[in-house]
């Protein structure tokens, strides 16, 4: 075998390679250097005619859209558990618990408050509480569901606790004091 060995590609061998030998190998590699491309790094898309296509809108995340409804769910459950207490001071005391535990779960889950109607709960207490015990349920309910199908493990771990919570206050006030 005669003849230089072949050379080794070191790093200081290739920082000595001018600048314009590397935008030329990276212009044969198909990058493109000159600002054909929209911030970000992708290239527009164009259609067959030449021009621009219409960029195409990201779908929303599922996981934002679940949140949204949940929030909605458990601002609407919020609303109701506060006018089932409006004038039922003895009701407002003993549904105190579930208005604390929906204003904490509205400060875990991220989001803007959406303006959800005051609601009106027409009855004596018993009429009340019974609407609230129904919505509660379904809240529960509606949470766990919604565990199961959130795509992100902390977000459904978040909901599933957030289901045993509304659960452990239902199962709480049925035991008598």
């Amino acid at each position: 075998m005669t003849g230089t060995p072949p050379l080794r590609t070191t790093r200081r061998r290739l920082l000595r390679v001018p600048a314009a030998a590397v935008v030329t190998g990276l212009a044969v590699a198909g990058c493109d250097l000159v600002g054909n491309q929209e911030p970000g790094g992708t290239r527009p898309s164009v259609t067959p005619s030449g021009t621009p296509a219409p960029t195409p809108t990201p779908a929303a995340d599922p996981d934002e859209t679940l949140v949204a409804r949940v929030r909605g769910e458990v601002s609407e459950a919020a609303a109701l558990v506060a006018a089932a207490g409006r004038g039922r001071p003895a009701l407002r005391r003993e549904l105190a618990p579930l208005a604390r535990l929906h204003r904490r779960h509205l400060d875990a889950l991220p989001g803007d408050d959406a303006g959800v109607a005051s609601a009106q709960v027409r009855g004596d207490s018993a009429a009340a509480r019974r609407r609230v015990e129904v919505r509660e349920e379904a809240l529960r309910a509606g949470l766990a569901d919604a565990a199961v199908v959130a795509g992100s493990g902390p977000l459904a771990a978040l909901l599933a606790s957030m289901s045993a919570a509304v659960a452990q206050q239902l199962a709480v006030r049925e035991v008598p004091v």
